[in-house]
């Protein structure tokens, strides 16, 4: 190459670099081999780098997306492996750039076999146990202390059902969140309509070789996918403003309901404490 290109360093120990004629993603966990073949092009986007693979006419390209980096740098980055591109003809076929890619655990072997843990749905069970065990405490309160079984059965009866509908509202919430954060700051793939485990699915194929199924609306399409480089089991589908709208409606709408039902069963609490 005639000029050199700057390696670069972003969030959670990701790096970026160019030797010879391959770009090579690494993080922690794995590395990613990228020839210039399998590129389309490379874009600066402030602090972020886009590298964009090649894909036949009609499929949503791969994209890998480093952020947090030196805006100056990635650049100076982008024009020079743009530059280094190798040229392809008018009337040229292009090949699915993704299927080109090579991966690497850097993990060791005894990570390697573990199953990745979503940390999210353990914080989501050890809540849904802590606010059981609560309103089993507070109902025998309200039964020993006030004396009322009725009072304490109700207390336990409309606490779970807040308790339900507010796990229901952080769930509702949380999907819209991934639904924003994910395709601006995560992997995003291709996931094909397949035949897995005997059954017909979307999957998707992760940075660690992993192919992983998803739900999707749009049975028998192609459907992009954007995926947490660090858990790629959390992933989300792209889509449309009316289906991120109701979704924030809906979790919002939970949130209210929950704060009515929680405030009915404070008012049930109250009494066995002089309230």
């Amino acid at each position: 190459m005639t000029s050199p290109i700057p390696l670069l360093r972003g969030n959670g120990d990701t790096e970026l670099r160019a030797e010879d004629d391959e770009l090579f993603l690494t993080d922690p966990d794995r590395e990613l081999r990228i020839p210039f073949a399998a590129i389309a092009r490379v874009r600066a986007e402030r602090r972020a780098v886009a590298v964009e693979l090649t894909a036949p006419a009609g499929v949503e390209p791969t994209v890998y997306q480093v952020k947090d980096v030196s805006g100056a740098a990635a650049t100076v980055f982008a024009d020079a492996v743009n530059g280094a591109l190798p040229a392809r003809s008018a009337g040229e076929e292009a090949v699915d750039g993704s299927t080109l890619v090579t991966i690497r655990s850097l993990k060791t072997p005894e990570a390697d076999d573990e199953d990745d843990e979503d940390t999210v749905l353990i914080l989501f069970k050890r809540a849904a146990i802590a606010a059981g065990l609560v309103l089993v405490a507070l109902s025998v309160t309200v039964g020993v202390v006030g004396g009322e079984v009725g009072r304490a059965l109700g207390t336990l009866a409309l606490g779970a059902l807040a308790t339900a509908v507010a796990f229901f509202a952080f769930a509702a919430m949380w999907l819209a969140w991934d639904n924003w954060y994910l395709p601006r700051y995560g992997i995003t793939v291709n996931a094909k309509w397949v035949s897995l485990d005997g059954r017909n699915t979307h999957a998707y194929t992760d940075i660690n070789g992993r192919t992983r199924a998803i739900y999707a609306k749009r049975t028998g399409e192609t459907v992009r996918v954007s995926y947490h480089p660090r858990n790629p089991k959390r992933s989300t589908v792209h889509q449309g403003w009316s289906d991120a709208f109701w979704a924030v409606f809906f979790g919002l709408g939970a949130v209210a309901i929950a704060a009515a039902l929680g405030y009915g069963t404070v008012l049930l609490v109250l009494p066995a404490f002089g309230g």
